[in-house]
This record gives C-alpha cells, structure tokens and sequence, in this order.
C-alpha cells in the first residue's frame, strides 16, 4: 500500500468498518458492545494480511491499524450513550468525533507526503521559492561526500562510513558540470571531469548521474555519461521540470566506486 493514496485507504477502511458494525447491529441485531468488538476484529482480519501482502512501512501500517480499530469503538460509544441517554447526542462525542477527523486528515496528510512527495502545486503555494543560482554563472556543485540513504537503512551506516573513508583517501575529484545555463525543453551538455589525487584523468570508468526531484519523486531519472576525452564525461541532457534539482553522481571503475552529490537548477522557459 506504499504507492497508494492514504486518505484513500483510510477513508474505505473506515467506510467499510462502519458498514460492517451496521450490518451486525442494525440488522443482525447484535448488542452494540459486541457489535463493535466483531467490527474491530473481523476489519483486522481482513486488514492485516492484506498489509502483510502490501507492505508500505510501519507508520502507514499503525495509522490504519490504529484508525479502523477506532471507527469501530467510536461508533461502539455513540450508540452506547444514545441508548443510555434515551436517543441524545452528548456534545462531548461531537468534540471526540471532530478531533478524530482532524487528526485522521493530518496524519493521513503527513505521511502520503513522507511516502510520495508534495505535487508542484503544493510546492508553490505552501513552500517558500529555492534560492536560484546565478544567471551569470553556470556551475554545479559537487561536495565530495556519498549521499546519504543510509539515514533511511540504519544498516548500511557502517557500511556507509567505511566508503566514505575510501573515497576520502582514494581523493578523486568531480568537477565542471553544466557547460551552458540549462532550460527546461532544450538539451543542454553536461560534462564532468574526473581526476585521481594526483590530479591525473580516471579513465575508462562508469559514470551515471542521477536528477532528484525533491518535489515529485516520479520525475526522477538517470543518465549514463559518455568518455569523450581521458577523463571527460558527457552528454547532452534534458530535464522535465524547471527549477530546484538534486544530483546523485556515480563513479564506478573496476572495484573502485566514488559516489557525490550536487544540486543544480533548471531555468523555466522565457
């Protein structure tokens, strides 16, 4: 369920579980209590596998989990008190409803960003505009450090400090970049140059660039960069999207592997 709508999902969920305690006490006629706990574990029942099946992570797991259980015992607790109260509405449960639903859109809202991204729509309205690089200079910057996933996979952290110290020893280095200002729906020559700590060219390598868009992780994309001279990489290349982009630069000779990372910026069209 990683790749799916989560105010969605939950939003079926909840609509299901509420039609399930429906059907058990409306028309099954089943005591409410008892209504709401068939609800809770018949709605898990289903649930839980099918998370298993779909696997999106434990936080899109826990909201689910903790949002369809609590349909059931919501509903379990209005009608309890409707029966107790001869058929009145406590304000009370209007105020517990209310913030359930609040917190149902926030959470649902925070994760699907965490998950997927923001549209560009979102971007521009909510967020404040990047600092643009300068129109007289055309650069890209490439601090000489591996990106960073292992903050995602707190495995690979040792794994991650062990090549970071290889590069940091092998001195590699990664320059140029853009050779012209870059404009969104005109290819323009991306070129690096790659030398050794001695400062002579690493020939004969592999090198693949990576554009990511902070924004919108389906328009991110890969290129692999030509050897036009010792030393020299390049390739004409077109990006989809104007503005802020992030740059995976990858450097893979034999067993040797150097990893940097950059950002650059794409001009929107006059």
């Amino acid at each position: 369920m990683e790749n799916q709508n989560i105010a969605l999902t939950l939003g079926v969920g909840v609509i299901i579980a509420s039609a399930l305690f429906f059907f058990l006490f409306k028309v099954l006629k089943r005591p409410v209590k008892l209504a709401a706990l068939l609800t809770i574990l018949l709605t898990q029942a289903i649930y839980i596998p099918l998370a298993a099946l779909n696997w999106g992570g434990l936080d899109v797991f826990a909201i689910h989990f903790a949002f369809y259980t609590m349909t059931a015992v919501l509903l379990g607790v209005i009608f309890s008190n409707r029966e107790a109260s001869g058929g009145r509405f406590h304000w009370g449960l209007g105020v517990i409803i209310g913030f359930f639903m609040i917190l149902v859109v926030v959470d649902a809202t925070i994760i699907t960003l965490a998950n997927s991204g923001a549209s560009e729509g979102f971007v521009k309205r909510f967020l404040p505009e990047p600092q643009r690089q300068s129109a007289k200079n055309v650069s890209s910057a490439f601090p000489g450090t591996v990106s960073n996933d292992f903050q995602k996979q707190y495995e690979l952290y040792n794994h991650h400090m062990t090549q970071l110290q290889t590069q940091q020893e092998r001195g590699w280095q990664v320059a140029d970049g853009w050779l012209e200002k870059p404009q969104l729906g005109r290819a323009s020559m991306f070129r690096l140059h790659v030398t050794d700590k001695a400062g002579q060219a690493v020939t004969g390598a592999k090198v693949e660039v990576t554009f990511l868009r902070p924004a919108n992780k389906a328009l991110d994309v890969s290129f692999q960069l030509m050897e036009s001279a010792p030393g020299y990489y390049g390739k004409p290349l077109q990006l989809q999207a104007p503005g802020l982009w992030s740059m995976v630069i990858t450097v893979a000779r034999g067993e040797e592997v150097h990893e940097v990372k950059g950002e650059t910026w794409i001009e929107d069209n006059p």
